[in-house]
C-alpha cells in the first residue's frame, strides 16, 4: 500500500471533484495535520487507548477516522447523533469505537456506560470533535472525569502560503494559471477551511466554464456575490 509522505510545498497535488472514497494515500499530509496522522499511522502503540482528535470541518478528521476503521478490522464507526443504546451490544465483539462529529448534544448516561463497557474491554476509542472534548462542560461529573483520560490533538487551519499551493495546483491540474493578485483576493474573501476553498474553487471552474470566460476578479467576486449571507465567507468590517 502507498502511504502518504510530508510533502515540500512546490510537490503538492490536488484535484476536484471532493473524493468520499477516503483513500490514506489520498490523505494530503502537512504541518497542520502532521501529529494527527502520525497517531493514526501508529495504532495500536498510541499513547492511551482514547483519542480525540478535533479540528474544523473539513480538515480531514473523516478521513482519517476511515483509514484507521480500514486498518483495524473489528471496528465500528459511528456518527454521534446516530447513538443508541443498541452501540452496547457491539463494544464487545469490536476492538475500536469510532464517533465522529460529537458534540455537548449526546446522552450524557449513555456515553458514560459506553466508556466505562470500553475501559473495561480495554477498548480503543477515537472521537472526532470540532473542538477538544475536554472543553465540553459536562452535567455528570464521573463523566468528566472519564474524558480527562482522552489524548487530545488538533488539526490546524490552513496557512495562507498552503492555500496559495491549494489553489494554484488545483486549478493549474485543469490547465488554469492564475496570478498572485486574484490568489491573495480570494485568500482575504473565502473561509479558511480546506472544505469550502474547494468547493468554491469548484464553483468558480464550473461558472468559468459555462460562461466561457478565462477566471479573473470579476468572475471571482460573482461567484463570491453568490456566497453573501452564508458561513463561506469571511465576515467583513
Amino acid at each position: 500500500m502507498d502511504y502518504p509522505k510530508i510533502i515540500k510545498m512546490d510537490q503538492l497535488i490536488f484535484k476536484f471533484p471532493f473524493s468520499k472514497k477516503y483513500y490514506e494515500q489520498d490523505f494530503f499530509v502537512s504541518s497542520n495535520n502532521f501529529f494527527a496522522y502520525k497517531l493514526i499511522e501508529s495504532w495500536p502503540t498510541w499513547p492511551g487507548k482514547w483519542l480525540n482528535i478535533y479540528g474544523a470541518s473539513g480538515s480531514g478528521k473523516t478521513h482519517l477516522a476511515k483509514i484507521i476503521e480500514k486498518k483495524i478490522i473489528k471496528t465500528k464507526l459511528i456518527n454521534a447523533e446516530n447513538i443508541t443504546d443498541d452501540i452496547i451490544k457491539y463494544l464487545s465483539s469490536s476492538d475500536c469505537l469510532i464517533i465522529d462529529n460529537f458534540n455537548n448534544n449526546i446522552n450524557e448516561k449513555l456515553f458514560y456506560t459506553i466508556l466505562n463497557q470500553s475501559k473495561q474491554l480495554e477498548n480503543f476509542i477515537l472521537i472526532n470533535s470540532v473542538h477538544s472534548i475536554k472543553n465540553i462542560k459536562f452535567n455528570l461529573e464521573d463523566l468528566q472525569s472519564r474524558i480527562n483520560s482522552f489524548v487530545n490533538i488538533g488539526i490546524e487551519l490552513p496557512t495562507d502560503d498552503l492555500l496559495k499551493v491549494i489553489i494554484s495546483k488545483t486549478l493549474s491540474d485543469k490547465q488554469i494559471s492564475i496570478n498572485p493578485k486574484i490568489l491573495d483576493f480570494i485568500i482575504n474573501n473565502v473561509e479558511r477551511s480546506y472544505e469550502k476553498m474547494f468547493k468554491f474553487l469548484k464553483e468558480v471552474d464550473e461558472l468559468s466554464l459555462s460562461t466561457g470566460k478565462a477566471i479573473n476578479i470579476n468572475l471571482i467576486k460573482k461567484v463570491l456575490n453568490q456566497w453573501i449571507n452564508t458561513e463561506h465567507i469571511i465576515a467583513q468590517n
